[in-house]
């Protein structure tokens, strides 16, 4: 069984290894094996707290210098041409040799400059911001006041402040002409709180106000958070102190900027000449402070990643080292890990690497130890099998040395997802897809994607295997965007009618049929939808049977990899008794429907209905030995009472012996122990055999959960098989939708004989396939696919309580997936 030895079947061999590394080469030996990524190393300071470990000052420099590097990369982002420069990821970047004390020198230098020049700008931007909205506001109200000159001539005229003042521009005039001195506030806030700034107004007042407001066209940079934001100009004229003194409240509620405006035009005049010059002076000195940060920002460009990359690994490294018992007396740091065995040379070798780097003089030791820890999980993929082996390990992670699901699963996923979507027009489009995510595979690769993008990039070789299985399974099913393909020629041929014998088909050749896949002629049949019905069910079936089969077949692998005597118990009580009673009652089934579509009844000389599978099956439990009018062969009575014979004594099997077994060899393991005869030599390959093997045995809580197994399997058998009727419904679904769409949506347009009606009924048909068939049936389909071989398959076998193995890697830090474990 050699071909089952690969880690893609099994976990790698797993093994616990011990390092005693000098403190002076601890550093230089984390790195090393980082570079190596092969040991997942234990935790040996549970319970020390963590701000009370060996190097956590470390720990916390490298958290100080990554946060200023994250300063400086904000700084950059915030410049467009600055942040084309930036790399995609650290890893294709070139190692910096600096010294973590320089660098941090060189941090805080940087980090004080930039945050001295984001300090002046902001400043200049804010006395800027304000000398361009002080210029808006003596523009605007220029025109305000000249659109009415006499609001601000009148004088004092006493007026009832209860009153309304002002409630159209033909007032304000009236008003101000009787005598009437107005004041007035102005200034400026953001455009999108003007409304309820006026009805704050309104409320306040009582209407005793005038507002006017004009929108400012240029946008105004917050200096705060450096985007740009709408403004407008307002001016209110109201009457009295005291609302004057409401009003300013109300303005410095809503964050206006309020501006002393001179109550005459010549005033104004000067004023504005004064605020340009001011405005152009202040602007130079702004564009070069900002030109002084660009020049900055541009300095560090080409190290930032550099230096993200050397502080981000040697977080890494501390904080590993933080896992390590530190020995005083000895000065050496002890370590604990998981590896896989096959890769212990090239962990010796890098660490006489790590001891000649750091100039160590006591090299450091690697030993074995024997636990019986059960050790992680660990199956070496590439990125066409991680994908699928991601779909196994949603559902659980396998245990230690259990067959792996995701080998059969990258052939009968996709199949039977192309089972529920086969079409070869949409399996085509679900190619086009799938290729154009695997072209940019080298581009996407390593950057964060949005979360739409990411799921079907990384799944790309899935929706290829995919999309490839619904164009074969299309082929067979002889659809292509739900009209049949009459490539090779109908095998029938139409016989015309006449007074006494109406209009049928005749078969061509009884020697042959239609070479790949259904007769194009059934498509559009009368009794198409029967014959749909009947081909699909019963192929749901055949493949359910096979590929529950084929799960406890995996069992039995998993039975040949137990260590003592319960794996002989297993294979005789537990493989053996479920394989009879599913193929007693669903494999005998499966051979029904594979006989009624092989034995020609209705073929000369027999001239009869063939009998139904169902009938017959129920008629097996229902009258045991009876023979049905049209056997399907001879002697069948015989050999349905047998058959349930072995399905019944199956169950009693599956549910007592085993218990009985494993209470024995509880009692044989106490009696050694009491002769002093030593435990059995513990093997790591081995995989759990889920017996009680301490002092006390519940024999009442094994037979219980025997009885629950047995009746999850009895029952599950028979929902299991049902369930793979989905295959079936979605199939039916899948092309009735399709038949539709195609119909209703496009053909009805173009029998219409309006050529515009056909562009517009083709573009409905096209969105309608995209977005119903191409993405809800595809999402269903798969999830489906995913249901049956969680549940149906690999429930049958599968433990699926496991441990990933996750190894310090500096490659998975950098690349940011360490932070999705």
């Amino acid at each position: 069984m050699s071909f089952l030895r690969p880690s893609i079947w099994r976990s790698s061999p797993m093994q616990m290894v011990q390092l005693f590394v000098q403190i002076e080469a601890a550093h230089d030996t984390v790195d090393e094996l980082g570079k190596l990524g092969l040991i997942q190393f234990l935790d040996d300071n549970e319970h020390v707290n963590l701000f009370q470990r060996n190097f956590v000052n470390e720990v916390k420099r490298c958290d100080d210098m990554e946060k200023k590097l994250r300063f400086f990369e904000e700084q950059i982002r915030k410049e467009p041409k600055l942040q084309r420069l930036l790399p995609d990821n650290m890893l294709t970047v070139v190692d910096d040799d600096s010294q973590m004390d320089e660098l941090e020198g060189r941090f805080d230098e940087l980090e004080s400059e930039l945050k001295q020049v984001n300090a002046n700008q902001e400043t200049l931007q804010r006395n800027y911001n304000e000398l361009i909205q002080l210029r808006h506001v003596l523009t605007k109200d220029s025109v305000f006041f000249q659109e009415n000159p006499n609001l601000i001539e009148g004088e004092g005229h006493e007026h009832s402040a209860r009153s309304p003042l002002l409630a159209e521009e033909q007032h304000v005039s009236e008003v101000a002409k009787q005598g009437v001195k107005l004041g007035f506030i102005t200034g400026v806030m953001n455009t999108d709180k003007m409304p309820q700034f006026q009805r704050s107004l309104w409320r306040t007042t009582r209407g005793n106000n005038y507002v006017k407001d004009a929108r400012i066209e240029e946008e105004i940079i917050d200096p705060q958070t450096g985007e740009e934001t709408a403004k407008t100009v307002f001016i209110v004229f109201f009457q009295g102190e005291r609302l004057q003194q409401k009003i300013k409240k109300i303005c410095e509620s809503f964050g206006a900027n309020i501006y002393d405006c001179p109550d005459n035009s010549f005033e104004r005049s000067n004023l504005l000449q004064k605020v340009t010059v001011r405005i152009t002076d202040l602007y130079e000195v702004l564009q070069r402070s900002k030109d002084h940060k660009r020049q900055t920002l541009a300095g560090i460009v080409p190290k930032l990643f550099s230096w993200k990359k050397k502080v981000l690994l040697e977080k890494s490294i501390y904080h590993t080292m933080n896992l390590f018992d530190y020995d005083v007396g000895r000065k050496c740091l002890i370590a604990k890990g998981w590896t896989p065995k096959d890769k212990i040379e090239e962990i010796q070798l890098a660490l006489r690497t790590a001891t000649t780097r750091s100039g160590a003089l006591v090299p450091s030791v690697l030993s074995i130890i024997k636990t019986e820890d059960s050790p992680p999980t660990h199956f070496e993929t590439n990125k066409y099998t991680s994908s699928f082996q991601e779909i196994v390990n949603a559902y659980g992670i396998a245990h230690y040395r259990e067959v792996n699901p995701a080998v059969l699963t990258i052939v009968t996923f996709p199949f039977l997802f192309g089972v529920m979507f086969g079409d070869v027009g949409h399996g085509v489009l679900l190619l086009i897809s799938a290729l154009g995510l695997i072209s940019l595979e080298k581009k996407l690769a390593g950057k964060k994607l949005n979360e739409l993008i990411q799921m079907p990039f990384d799944g790309r070789y899935v929706l290829f295997l995919m999309s490839l299985f619904s164009i074969y399974v299309g082929f067979i099913y002889n659809e292509c965007f739900s009209i049949p393909m009459n490539i090779f020629g109908s095998q029938y041929t139409l016989v015309p009618g006449n007074a006494t014998i109406p209009a049928h088909y005749t078969y061509n050749h009884t020697d042959r049929v239609y070479p790949v896949g259904v007769d194009p002629l059934w498509k559009g049949s009368p009794n198409e939808l029967v014959y749909y019905n009947s081909f699909k069910m019963k192929l749901s079936i055949l493949f359910g049977v096979v590929q529950m089969t084929v799960g406890i077949c995996f069992s039995l692998l998993n039975y040949l990899n137990q260590k003592g005597p319960i794996k002989i118990v297993n294979i005789f009580t537990q493989f053996i008794p479920q394989m009879c009673f599913l193929w007693a009652i669903f494999g005998y089934m499966s051979v029904l429907i594979i006989l009624k579509w092989v034995y020609p009844y209705r073929a000369a000389p027999h001239f009869i209905d063939p009998p139904f599978i169902l009938p017959t099956i129920i008629a097996m439990f229902l009258s045991p030995g009876g023979t049905p009018e049209v056997p399907f062969f001879s002697g069948q009575g015989a050999v349905q009472t047998a058959l349930l014979f072995l399905a019944l004594i199956s169950i009693p099997v599956m549910l007592i012996i085993k218990p009985l077994f494993m209470k024995k060899f509880h009692n044989d393991e106490v009696e050694r122990k009491k002769l002093g005869h030593h435990e059995e030599e513990h093997d790591d390959e081995a995989l759990y055999t889920g017996h009680h093997g301490g002092e006390e045995f519940e024999m009442g809580e094994v037979f219980v959960h025997q009885v629950i197994h047995t009746i999850e399997f009895v029952l599950g058998a028979v929902s299991n098989t049902a369930s793979y009727l989905r295959l079936w419904a979605l199939s039916l679904a899948h092309s009735e939708l399709s038949s539709v769409f195609w119909e209703r949506i496009l053909i009805a347009q173009i029998e219409g004989g309006n050529p515009f009606m056909a562009f517009i009924g083709f573009g409905a048909w096209l969105g309608a396939s995209v977005a119903v068939l191409l993405l809800m049936e595809s999402l269903s389909a798969f999830l489906h696919a995913l249901r049956l071989h969680w549940v149906e398959f690999q429930n049958k076998f599968y433990i699926g309580d496991g441990v990933r193995f996750i190894p310090y890697s500096a490659t998975r830090i950098l690349s940011g997936s360490d932070d999705d474990e």
